[in-house]
């Protein structure tokens, strides 16, 4: 039972956000006396596997980060109120992964979609509240006010202390 399987090549794939893996494709020798085959694939020839080494490393490293003694006391203390927040913006709103590189493009990022977040989670509010779509927009129009005015006073004591500095 299990067949031995030799390397065949690389397969590199890219995904919709534009994020490329690297895949190693392993070929089994012989299926065809195999008792497992029926359950294993229905396809002709021998069984072709791919397995991308990285993405295990990358789980290895996170499963071990997870089960260490710091890691124990994180997730101890991991807040339970965001974690609905980011189910719903990594599954119901598809975002799983940042479109920019760079920490300051991706803070830009993550705040852009926080606020419209924000914004579509209080239009809910308003209209079951039975509010008018009119009151609906003008509260949309402030927040959106209120966070460009703070994100500029933000801006400008940024520049003032890296001029004072």
């Amino acid at each position: 039972m299990g067949q031995h399987t030799n390397r065949i090549g690389t397969k590199r794939d890219k995904t919709a956000s534009g994020y490329i893996t690297e895949s190693a494709r392993y070929k089994a020798e012989r299926c065809e006396g195999c008792p497992l085959r029926g359950s294993c694939f229905k396809a002709r020839g021998n069984r072709i596997i791919e397995v991308n080494h990285q993405l295990n490393q990358y789980k290895r490293q996170t499963r071990e980060r997870l089960l260490s003694e710091e890691g124990i006391k994180h997730r101890g203390r991991r807040c339970i109120e965001p974690e609905a927040v980011f189910g719903q913006i990594k599954y119901n709103m598809a975002y799983r992964r940042f479109r920019h590189m760079g920490e300051d493009k991706v803070t830009m990022d993550f705040a852009f979609f926080a606020i419209a977040f924000n914004i579509k989670k209080m239009c809910a509010k308003l209209i079951k509240e039975g509010k008018g779509l009119i009151t609906v927009a003008k509260y949309m129009f402030m927040g959106l006010f209120i966070t460009r005015y703070n994100w500029n006073i933000a801006t400008c004591c940024q520049m003032h202390e890296e001029k004072a500095a």
